[in-house]
């Protein structure tokens, strides 16, 4: 069943191509860096595509335009902590960033070699953070956030920075 299906999917593919000059195309999604991720309240399994990462087999689908993502931050990443989070911040800051939780902390490593193939800048953290709270900052004042080091305060050095500082 699953062999007609695949057929049958392939050949609509194909006919839409033809039909549409290749100004329609599919992408194929790629297997070997799909993941576990709670984009919505179930956990799913997620899948980039060369332009987005999906999940379509499951009600609602995810789907996230790559094209729309400044940067990308782990969030839990904490080696006593078998998961973490994942936040994907729009370069439309107006818009609410968008967050998969649970993902197993085996796959991390895999999620930023596909990142680093993608040129999508990621941070890691220990804590969470008040997403709505810094983007609402940010949509307030954008030239003051950047003035002041803008995402600097999601790199890791960054804390070390900080408490030296304090320390003088």
């Amino acid at each position: 069943m699953r062999r007609k299906l695949n057929a049958a999917f392939k050949s609509f593919i194909e006919k839409v191509e033809t039909l549409t000059n290749n100004s329609v195309s599919f992408e194929k999604p790629f297997r070997e860096l799909g993941f576990q991720g709670t984009p919505h309240r179930s956990m799913v399994h997620l899948q980039p595509t060369p332009s987005c990462l999906v999940n379509v087999s499951e009600q609602p689908p995810f789907i996230l335009t790559l094209d729309q993502i400044e940067l990308v931050h782990f969030e839990r990443v904490s080696f006593s902590l078998k998961n973490f989070d994942m936040v994907f911040v729009c370069k439309d800051y107006t818009k609410k960033v968008v967050m998969i939780t649970s993902i197993p902390m085996k796959q991390r490593d895999q999620i930023k070699e596909w990142l680093n193939s993608c040129d999508i800048k990621y941070t890691e953290g220990l804590q969470s953070f008040n997403w709505q709270k810094i983007m609402k900052t940010i949509v307030d004042d954008p030239e003051g956030f950047f003035d002041n080091g803008g995402w600097t305060f999601l790199e890791p050095e960054s804390d070390s920075e900080e408490k030296e500082g304090g320390d003088d």
